[in-house]
Order: structure tokens, then sequence, then C-alpha cells
């Protein structure tokens, strides 16, 4: 199980010992503070002490939240550690939290990972609903994400897709590591739409060092963080190490990023045809009202969130489509036949590195 795992590798004995021994004591103390107050909750599985309903997760949550509902229905209350959590898993119930309730519980937990990645939550995804929110909602889907915009990167997704087939010729006849090539051609789409650049050239910042820095950060954003189950006691995130890793990555983003806007505030770069996703958003900083300013942290978390969005569930999708497309052959043979009815034609404008 994830969690008996995670205690296992995480602790040496007396830590685990003494957590143990904290966290018991805030449980009672959290009971005796609540005293008899009753709730109409919904059905929930038998739980433990103080973990709750964590155990239960396994290995594979998707899968035990799918077959704890078909035992306790399609809504369901789970304890999972201090946090109260409602499961919904079914469409009807679904609409419900996401259409007709959509204000009380439009907004996502702050945990501990988003707090300290994305400057204190001031990002699209984690900063609480609110005018702020939605200024740099506006912001995102009139400016950085319209189709006049999207339209204007054509030609980067076009030269990037050309790197890609180019990458899986050349790796003939070994092994071809598709997964990777696509994770790089993602990462490359997206650095040359946000920064203007694809960090091919080397350096610090090279392809596969920011690539690194990437996956430290899905890692840290999308993986089992036990503190985030016990948010009063924020100090085990500083007993297994997640805040010394959190504040590492974040310092080699800020460092990143700050290098970044430096270079494309200065008056004599090289104006490129068309603005990366960073000069739209310093042309905003610029021009914008008194109102609601836009600071560079700010700017940062938006520019965070595009990597966040962009990138992991791009190449994921794009993955699995390969998968799916090898495992159905008939299917394959149809998608070749329609993709080279569409590009032959471009084939020639490729292979000589111009557009028609």
């Amino acid at each position: 199980m994830a969690f008996l795992a995670w205690l296992k590798e995480s602790f040496q004995p007396f830590l685990l010992i003494a957590s143990i021994f904290l966290v018991v004591l805030l449980n009672i103390f959290l009971k005796l503070k609540s005293g008899k107050r009753k709730f109409n909750l919904p059905p929930n599985p038998p739980k433990l002490p103080i973990i709750g309903n964590l155990h239960q997760l396994g290995n594979m949550p998707h899968l035990s939240l799918q077959c704890l509902a078909q035992k306790f229905g399609p809504i369901m209350y789970l304890q999972l550690g201090e946090v109260p959590t409602v499961v919904v898993s079914s469409a009807r119930l679904a609409k419900e939290v996401m259409k007709t309730h959509d204000l009380a519980l439009s907004n996502r937990p702050q945990i501990f990972s988003a707090k300290h990645l994305f400057y204190d939550c001031t990002d699209v995804v984690f900063s609480p609903y609110g005018a702020y929110w939605r200024h740099i909602r506006k912001i995102c889907i009139l400016e950085l994400l319209s189709a006049k915009r999207v339209q204007s990167y054509s030609f980067v997704r076009e030269e990037e897709v050309a790197r890609l087939v180019c990458r899986v010729a050349e790796s003939y006849p070994s092994t071809t590591n598709l997964t990777k090539m696509l994770g790089l051609y993602a990462n490359d789409v997206l650095c040359r739409v946000a920064f203007g650049r694809d960090f091919s050239a080397g350096g610090e910042y090279d392809r596969h060092g920011f690539q690194k820095m990437l996956e430290e950060y899905q890692v840290l954003l999308g993986g089992f963080s036990i503190g985030d189950f016990f948010p009063s006691m924020e100090f085990i995130h500083s007993l297994t190490g997640m805040k010394s890793r959190l504040q590492s990555t974040f310092q080699r983003f800020d460092k990143l990023f700050d290098q970044l806007l430096t270079e494309h505030a200065n008056p004599n770069r090289e104006k490129e045809e068309n603005k990366d996703l960073v000069d739209v958003l310093l042309d905003i900083q610029k021009d914008g009202s008194d109102e609601m300013p836009l600071t560079t942290d700010n700017i940062k978390a938006i520019i965070l969130d595009t990597f966040a969005a962009g990138t992991d569930t791009t190449f994921i999708t794009l993955d699995w489509g390969m998968t799916e497309l090898i495992m159905n052959p008939k299917v394959l043979q149809r998608a070749q036949a329609e993709v080279r009815s569409i590009v032959e034609p471009l084939t020639n404008a490729f292979k000589t590195g111009k557009r028609k």
C-alpha cells in the first residue's frame, strides 16, 4: 500500500515513533475539541484511528475509489488523515458539484507544494475564486489562449513536429524511446511559445537540465505527500525532506524566470515577429490598471501554470494515443492513411525548412 510503503521508506524508527505519538495526541485533542457534534454525512467505509481511510487508497487510488463506490454508492465520505473528503462517482452528481454548486466548490485546496512552487498560490490553478482569479483568468483567455494567439504559434508546432519525425527516423534501427521523444517535443513547443527559445543550445538550462527540473516539479506537485493529510503538523514536510526539495526546485525555477524576464525586458533585445507569452505578460504588466496590477511574481506563477497544464498532459495524451494505435492495427492503418493524405503536400516544405 502506498501509505505503508511511504512510512517504511521515509522515516527512521525514532522519527516514526515520535511522529505517531504527536499524531495520537493531536487526534485526541481534536476529538475533545469537536465534542459530540453530529453531521449529516454520506455513507463511509470503516476507518482507522489517526489515518482514517488513507490505507484504503492503495497504489492505484482511482481503482480503489471505484471499488469503494460500488459498495457505498456514488457519493461517499472518506477521512484522509485530518482532511474530510467527499468522493463523487457519477455523472449526475458530478454535474451537481461542477455546475449547480460550482461557486461553493470552486476553490482547490492550497496544498503545501503549491504554496511553495506557485508563489503562495497566486497562479490560475490554485488561487481562490475572487476578483484576482477572474482577472488573471481573463488575461489567459483573451491574451494568452485566444484563437489568434494560438494560430500565431502554428509555425512552432510545424517545425517541432518536423524535428520529432527526424528524431524518430534517426533512431532506426535501434529501439525508439517514443515516450522520451514525445516529452521533449511537448517541452520544446511550450518553451518556444512561452520563452522564445527551446534550451537546445546548452548551458545551465539545456534541454535535459530543464527537463529534469520539470520532472522534479511534477513529482513534487503530483506525488503522495503525507503532510498534506495532516495540515496542522506542517513539520512533517521537513522530516520527510519535502520542504527542502520544494525550496531547491523553486529557487531553480525562480532563477530561470528572473533571467528570462530580464532578457525580455531589455530594450535592445532583438524583437521577434510573434511575441511569446513572456512578452505578452510584460506588456500587460506595463499597460495594466492600478486597481489590480500584475506583479513579477504573478507573471512567474502564470508561466509555471503553462507548464503544469501543457507539458505533462500533452505528452501523456500523445503517448497513450500511440499505445492504443499500436494495440489496434486496423485503426492504426486508417490513421496513417489520413495523416499521409494531409501532410504529404507539406513534405517538401519540411525538407527545405520552408513553410508554404
